[in-house]
C-alpha cells in the first residue's frame, strides 16, 4: 500500500473517535447529500520530492486536506470553527503519525463562504503537510533455492578422457537464499 493511502488512512482513523465528525470519508470526490451536513472529508493534495543521497532516497512532500463542510447561515462560520476545532487537537498530537512520516504539520485553512450560495454549504478546507522518505524497494522474485550441478571432464582418468564433460555430476549443491 502506497504510503500516501497509509497516511490518509492515519488521519482518518485519528479522527473516526470524535462524536462530532460522526461525519466522516477518506478521498470522497463525488459531492454529498446536504442532508449529511456536517461532514468531514480527508483527502490528499500535491506532492514535491527532493534528492536526500545518492542512493535514490527522497524527501516527499505531500499535502493533505481535511474538508469540513457546514449547512449554509448566518452563523456557518462559527459551526466550521467548532467542527476545526477538534480536528486541530486530534492531528496536532503525533507530529510523526506513528512513524509513517518525519514530519506531519498544519499549514494554515481556506474557508470558501462564496460557492455556499450555489451548494448551501460552506466549506473549511484545513491543510497539512506531510513529509516522509521514500526509496525504492527491490524488486524480489520468488527464488529461494538454487539447485548447482557440475558435470566437469573426468578427473577420474589420467590423462583425463574425454576432454568434454563425461555426463557423471561430480559436484553438486542446493543453496536456500533468504526471502
Amino acid at each position: 500500500m502506497h504510503i500516501r493511502k497509509q497516511i490518509r488512512e492515519k488521519i482518518y482513523q485519528l479522527l473516526e473517535p470524535h462524536p462530532t465528525l460522526s461525519n466522516l470519508f477518506e478521498a470522497r470526490t463525488k459531492p454529498l447529500s446536504n442532508r449529511k451536513l456536517p461532514f468531514v472529508n480527508v483527502i490528499n493534495g500535491t506532492e514535491t520530492a527532493e534528492d536526500l543521497s545518492d542512493q535514490w532516497q527522497e524527501l516527499r512532500t505531500v499535502m493533505f486536506m481535511v474538508q469540513v463542510f457546514a449547512q449554509d447561515g448566518h452563523d456557518v462560520v462559527d459551526r466550521l470553527d467548532e467542527l476545526a476545532a477538534p480536528i486541530e487537537a486530534l492531528l496536532a498530537v503525533d507530529q510523526r503519525l506513528g512513524g509513517l512520516t518525519v514530519a506531519f504539520r498544519y499549514k494554515g485553512s481556506d474557508p470558501d463562504y462564496t460557492s455556499a450560495a450555489s451548494n448551501e454549504a460552506a466549506l473549511l478546507t484545513m491543510n497539512y503537510e506531510a513529509k516522509y522518505i521514500w526509496e525504492p524497494q527491490p524488486v524480489a522474485d520468488d527464488l529461494e533455492v538454487v539447485s548447482v550441478e557440475i558435470d566437469m571432464s573426468s578427473p577420474r582418468n589420467d590423462p583425463p578422457q574425454p576432454a568434454t564433460p563425461d555426463g557423471q555430476i561430480d559436484a553438486s549443491a542446493k543453496i536456500t537464499l533468504p526471502q
